[in-house]
């Protein structure tokens, strides 16, 4: 339990650090390109809703949903996680600050989700029932997982412009930490929950 106590106040301490300000900045970012893809999935629908099957068909392809729409909670969990970590993996690549691909990508498709259900005629209650019970804790996973990444690419960058020593292991310790320690519980109770709790949820409607 020491253990557990003592890497939780490290992140609690690299929070309030510079990764902080970067997870701030993904969130507002995150928020501001949900609308974009929102008002985006008005403005051209049939463009929205081709990206949406496109993605859905990606997701059956990948086994994690049934024909009957059943979730395996395993898959969908490995799934995220794969994701997570490629996502942190990507700023291991200097100035280029690739994770803000993944930003861009998945905060546009939640905005334009949202618009094709309304273009389809489903309740927007609906959507906030399919979407939120479990993205309440996938969603804060994966705006951490892309801050770490883009905080990862700054020190390296850092590193390699500046020549600032004593800056990288640091960084990815408590990347790793990150990950281990916070993003993984999530995603966890994000899959539990979307596999087995929003189905029943859905049913109501």
């Amino acid at each position: 339990m020491n253990f557990i106590k003592g890497q939780y106040e490290e992140i609690h301490f690299f929070c309030r650090g510079g990764f902080g300000n970067t997870l701030k900045m993904t969130a507002i970012a995150f928020v501001v390109l949900a609308m974009i893809g929102f008002a985006g999935g008005l403005a051209f629908p049939d463009i929205a809703a081709g990206f949406i099957e496109r993605f859905t068909a990606q997701v059956r392809q990948s086994g994690i949903i049934e024909s009957d729409g059943t979730v395996h909670m395993m898959a969908l969990l490995a799934n995220n996680v794969r994701a997570s970590f490629y996502t942190l993996i990507y700023g291991f690549l200097p100035f280029i600050y690739l994770p803000a691909l993944a930003l861009g990508l998945n905060s546009i498709l939640l905005g334009a989700l949202a618009t094709y259900y309304a273009h389809t005629g489903i309740s927007f209650a609906y959507f906030l029932v399919g979407t939120f019970p479990h993205g309440i804790f996938e969603l804060p996973a994966l705006m951490i997982s892309i801050a770490l990444g883009l905080y990862l690419c700054t020190k390296i960058t850092q590193r390699l412009q500046q020549k600032v020593h004593g800056i990288l292991f640091p960084a990815i310790h408590n990347a790793m930490r990150m990950m281990l320690f916070v993003c993984l519980p999530l995603l966890l109770i994000a899959s539990l929950v979307e596999a087995y709790i929003t189905p029943l949820l859905l049913k109501l409607f």
